[in-house]
């Protein structure tokens, strides 16, 4: 075994954030009574405090693993801000669950919103600091980029562009052209695969990878995704994995289907106030019709009409035809882009999905010409049709709206392989977290060109051997 270091996995260092985390949340509440004195002192506040606030700390562990409060170290500031939002505005509302359901006297509004603030800006504290922390140690790792050349300008300014601290890119590889490239792999210490290398060097390169202790990211190819999270079984002395077909079984879909109406109907009574003013500002401003109706595609090639409110022009594809949103869409109308930029025109797909037409989460539902265009150049595309169309997905929170089809694809089979009821809570919260700050974007929301990465990092690259080096 080639390790030359113990393997840092940054473990310890989230057991202390959590730790801090916790000292916050018994602290904000415990300072809160104090200062909540002035008013007069109730030994019932105190008492329910005691009973409740052991139980909360607990609750708090599965709360920030929910939210991903401990994985944040490569998203922007403002992501990390909707999710300690969303987190903390969690634990307000558990902590009056947990007082309903422990028949504890309940803590006055003051101490409840005062503790809220206290954890807020608090946990953004301890964030930044644990986030510059971790970026500090981790360093400039120097990375390689294995894959084609031809492929070289996309791989590269996709890898580098998603990076929030900076990685040091060293060496970009073609195995064809350098037969030796695990000597380049012993040099850096991660290295990112392409799909497009060949199986038998992609298995080199993975057991080179775990031997010498080399953080490794591979880009998925349609089977490899086929076989995550497959059961192992046995047959006789032989290890098997258990690969399912890609459509739920009854059962999951009598769940699924239960989920998406309870919560479908409770969101639409919230959710009816605000439709109301959009359907009023659009009818006051752009004039009628208020919604946009559109054929997509669902599960098993059904068809069926989708409903938004308009944010385009009338007749905004007479002349042009179906083609894809752009980022400045000239199309858009002033008041259109704000609805889309908080996702408030997708809103009245709730009504598709208590018809039964869609899901609220699962793959976008595509447009028939988009379909048959897809499918004829990536066979895989009908594979996301083994499920219900979804009003989000992962690919709208992982992905960004003008993801090619290839990697949309394989984000949708993604999602199908871990179909659950908690899935989907977390891709619905996911989707609320990007809402909140703005980020789940429609249109061309490019990553940086190959030419502005090598002038943002500084980089200079020279051809040696087969090997492209960067300076």
């Amino acid at each position: 075994m080639g390790g030359s270091s113990l393997k840092k996995d940054g473990l310890f260092l989230k057991f202390i954030e959590f730790g801090l985390y916790e000292l916050i949340l018994f602290g904000s509440y415990y300072i809160s009574l104090t200062l909540d004195l002035f008013n007069g002192y109730d030994a019932r506040n105190f008492e329910a405090f005691w009973i409740t606030i052991p139980w909360l700390m607990f609750a708090a562990l599965f709360v920030f693993l929910f939210v991903g409060l401990f994985s944040t170290v490569n998203k922007s500031k403002s992501e990390n801000i909707a999710i300690i939002s969303i987190a903390v505005t969690f634990l307000s509302v558990l902590y009056m669950a947990l007082a309903f359901m422990l028949r504890s006297f309940a803590l006055p509004r003051t101490v409840i919103m005062m503790a809220f603030l206290i954890q807020f800006f608090s946990f953004i504290a301890v964030k930044l600091i644990f986030i510059r922390l971790i970026r500090v140690l981790k360093g400039k790792r120097k990375i390689m980029i294995i894959g084609p050349e031809k492929d070289k300008e996309m791989l590269v300014s996709k890898i580098l562009t998603s990076r929030v601290y900076k990685e040091r890119l060293t060496y970009y590889v073609d195995p064809i052209s350098q037969p030796a490239y695990l000597k380049y792999v012993d040099r850096v210490e991660k290295i990112y695969l392409s799909d497009q290398v060949e199986n038998n060097v992609k298995d080199k390169i993975i057991t080179h990878c775990i031997s010498m202790d080399k953080s490794l990211y591979m880009i998925p190819k349609t089977f490899e995704i086929a076989i995550f999270n497959s059961s192992l079984i046995q047959v006789s002395d032989i290890p098997m994995f258990r690969i399912d077909s890609l459509y739920l079984s009854k059962e999951r879909m009598i769940m699924k289907r239960t989920f998406d109406l309870v919560l479908s109907f409770m969101m639409l009574i919230i959710l009816l106030p605000i439709m109301a003013i959009v359907a009023l500002l659009i009818l006051l401003t752009e004039g009628r019709p208020v919604l946009y109706r559109q054929e997509r595609v669902t599960i098993n090639n059904k068809r069926f009409m989708l409903y938004k409110f308009r944010s385009m022009r009338k007749d905004a594809e007479k002349a042009t035809g179906a083609i894809w949103a752009t980022e400045n869409d000239p199309r858009v109308t002033s008041l259109g882009k704000v609805l889309r930029k908080f996702w408030l025109d997708e809103l009245p797909q709730l009504f598709n999905v208590i018809k039964g037409d869609m899901s609220l989460v699962g793959p976008r539902p595509e447009r028939p010409f988009f379909i048959d265009q897809f499918s004829k150049d990536i066979p895989d595309f009908q594979y996301r049709l083994s499920v219900k169309a979804g009003v989000t997905g992962l690919a709208q929170v992982l992905g960004k709206y003008a993801t090619t089809p290839e990697n949309k694809i394989k984000f949708d089979l993604l999602y199908i392989k871990n179909s659950s009821l908690i899935f989907d809570v977390k891709i619905l919260f996911d989707t609320l977290k990007k809402i909140i700050v703005g980020t789940l974007k429609r249109g061309e929301n490019k990553d940086l060109s190959y030419s502005e990465i090598l002038k943002v990092r500084r980089f200079t690259e020279k051809k040696k051997d087969g090997v492209i080096e960067f300076h």
